[in-house]
């Protein structure tokens, strides 16, 4: 019950790890789109594009991150309430 708690928690902390990042990325996104207007010339173009390629691959690892501890807390829980049952059979 213990080892079952803490992995629901860990889970948890990466969920809410992933969700900040993801709003980090798009505000830096939001930030290199609004400042856009002071870049110039073919070599600031070129970083604002490596630096749009970083954040929207970390959006997208972010996103995939989510969805997996996402399932891993479906499934604990899922896990859990299978382990009730089964105790409560047990008794009667």
């Amino acid at each position: 019950m213990l080892v079952s708690s803490i992995a629901r928690f860990n889970s948890v902390n990466t969920l809410n790890n992933a969700v900040s990042a993801s709003i980090q990325a798009a505000s830096n996104m939001a930030n290199i789109t609004n400042s856009a207007h002071t870049f110039g010339g073919e070599h600031d173009l070129s970083m604002l594009n490596k630096m749009d390629n970083k954040l929207s691959l970390d959006l997208l690892s972010n996103k995939l991150l989510y969805k997996i501890t996402f399932l891993q807390e479906k499934m604990a829980s899922k896990q859990k309430n299978n382990c009730v049952k089964q105790s409560l059979n047990l008794l009667a």
